[in-house]
């Protein structure tokens, strides 16, 4: 880094921005590991699914909100992918959402994430 580096492209303060990004977005974001389970999400949604963090952290990606393997397989493939679901809520009622699926890494460790929204 020189002193003409720009500070917004300082990576310590990326990541910050980034951070803060995903934790205030309208939109849900989740994070999962290989064994399906949840590993992150932001506020919103928790919210859009009507549970805690508590409650998802751990839990089996789609295990209480999506009914039938085919789409579970399909919504967690290594392919990711788009399109919209009806997920039942963890407090019993039902949403459609529109979802975006992919692959990412943190670091050197390949995770997947969606981002989801109320339709």
């Amino acid at each position: 880094m020189t002193d003409e580096t720009p500070p917004l492209t300082i990576p310590h303060v990326q990541s910050a921005l980034l951070s803060e990004a995903v934790r205030n977005a309208a939109v849900g974001v989740l994070v999962w590991d290989d064994d399906r389970r949840y590993i992150a999400a932001n506020e919103r949604a928790c919210e859009i699914l009507a549970c805690s963090l508590e409650d998802l952290i751990g839990s089996v990606v789609g295990s209480r909100t999506v009914r039938g393997d085919a789409l579970v397989r399909r919504i967690v493939s290594d392919e990711g992918g788009q399109g919209q679901m009806i997920v039942t809520r963890f407090d019993g009622k039902k949403q459609k959402l529109g979802y975006v699926t992919f692959s990412t890494r943190i670091g050197e460790i390949a995770y997947m994430a969606s981002v989801i929204w109320p339709l």
